[in-house]
């Protein structure tokens, strides 16, 4: 018996495909990656690694050499106001203005922002244009302090003429992405179920004498959507009183967390969209199946597809124009998380965002449409999956539409 089950489980194409599916998505991504880091070798170092950048600066240590500054793209100043609105109009990268004691006090840094990854790259600058001109004046106990102990840096980074948003801005938009996540996990096996149960039941035949398959499909779709906001809702109850000890707890030790309304907007059309998608994919391995057994590798196989690029997430939020990033981004599967994880850190461009929300909800409908294709002409299908072939086939008689 024992021999049996094994031997019959093995042979089964489903098995390879819930058993692989993982690992060569995995590899696949890894591949990707592997390629984008090729193409952009050193983007993550050299956004946050000094660079040469038009900068002026005010040295109240004594210590900044005006021909090391230069090679790095300084000009020294006297009016550091001057200088800072020059950065908060756009006109000027950075801003440095070094204090008397560099190795006890924070080195100031007004700069153009760059994004939150990049923007590191100012710092390292004004500790690297320091280095190099204390590094002859070893003789020097301030200059000998200093070489050992690396200066700390405040950033100020401006944004249109505004104070950007700092780390503290991706908490809001990166709660949509929370809740997919969740959604996603909570709806996975129930709408496959809900699409199967008739058809294991052989009752699908008699309920669709009265009704037609795509008010079937499509009611079944909102019931388990409407069960699922009931679910988040039984768990948001504790989450929000949880957020609402945890933020004043935060806001002490990161600052004020700014609320970013067209962001705000873009995660919740996102989340929508994103929702619709995955279940659309869902009720698709429900339509395609006899019995819900067999449908447990083609659901796994959708949910992987939806949630692999977290996989790839440090890659995506630190090369945003890397040609990997944009399949990551459009590809409709990765979209949803993709582009909220961008959202939040602020690389999504509005044009990205209007693509990506337009892009999840137009796949979204033609991927509903096929599952109600692909149920209407399965439902009395009781012993075998949906082939390739016989999808064809019924494509055919139907004079090509879905």
């Amino acid at each position: 018996m024992v021999r049996f089950e094994f031997v019959r489980a093995i042979k089964k194409p489903s098995f390879w495909i819930g058993t692989l599916a993982l690992p060569l998505l995995i590899v696949v991504v890894g591949v990707l990656v592997g390629v984008g880091n090729a193409a952009g070798a050193d983007s993550v170092t050299t956004s946050s690694s000094a660079a040469k950048v038009p900068f002026e600066y005010v040295d109240h240590s004594g210590l900044v050499s005006p021909r090391v500054a230069a090679r790095w793209g300084g000009t020294p100043v006297e009016d550091a106001t001057a200088a800072i609105a020059k950065v908060r109009a756009g006109e000027l990268d950075a801003f440095v203005d070094y204090p008397e004691s560099p190795s006890s006090q924070s080195i100031e840094v007004a700069a153009k922002d760059d994004g939150l990854f990049a923007n590191a790259k100012y710092g390292n600058l004004a500790t690297k244009v320091l280095e190099a001109s204390v590094a002859a004046k070893v003789g020097d106990p301030q200059a000998v302090k200093l070489l050992q102990v690396t200066p700390d840096t405040t950033i100020t980074a401006y944004s249109g003429g505004k104070t950007a948003s700092g780390w503290a801005s991706i908490i809001p938009p990166l709660l949509f992405a929370a809740a997919f996540f969740g959604l996603v996990l909570l709806l996975a096996a129930r709408m496959v179920t809900v699409v199967v149960e008739e058809k294991e039941n052989r009752i699908s035949e008699m309920i669709l004498t009265t009704l037609d398959a795509t008010v079937l499909v499509r009611g079944k779709v909102i019931a388990m959507l409407l069960v699922g906001l009931v679910q988040s809702a039984v768990f948001m109850i504790p989450a929000l009183g949880t957020v609402g000890l945890v933020l004043p707890l935060l806001s002490r030790s990161v600052g004020p967390i700014p609320v970013d309304p067209w962001r705000m907007v873009v995660g919740a059309l996102l989340l929508v969209g994103g929702v619709l998608l995955a279940s659309s994919l869902f009720v698709t391995v429900g339509a395609a199946v006899p019995t819900i057994k067999d449908a447990s590798a083609l659901q796994s196989v959708a949910l992987f597809s939806v949630l692999i690029p977290l996989y790839a997430a440090f890659f995506v939020l630190t090369n945003p124009h890397s040609p990997i990033t944009a399949v990551f981004t459009y590809f409709p599967t990765f979209t949803p998380v993709t582009a909220m994880l961008r959202n939040a850190v602020g690389t999504l461009s509005p044009l990205e965002s209007v693509v990506c929300i337009v892009e999840l909800f137009v796949v979204a409908f033609l991927v509903l449409q096929f599952a109600t294709f692909l149920f209407r002409h399965s439902v009395a299908q009781y012993g075998s999956k949906v082939s390739w072939r016989q999808v064809r086939a019924w494509r055919r008689s139907a004079g090509g539409s879905v």
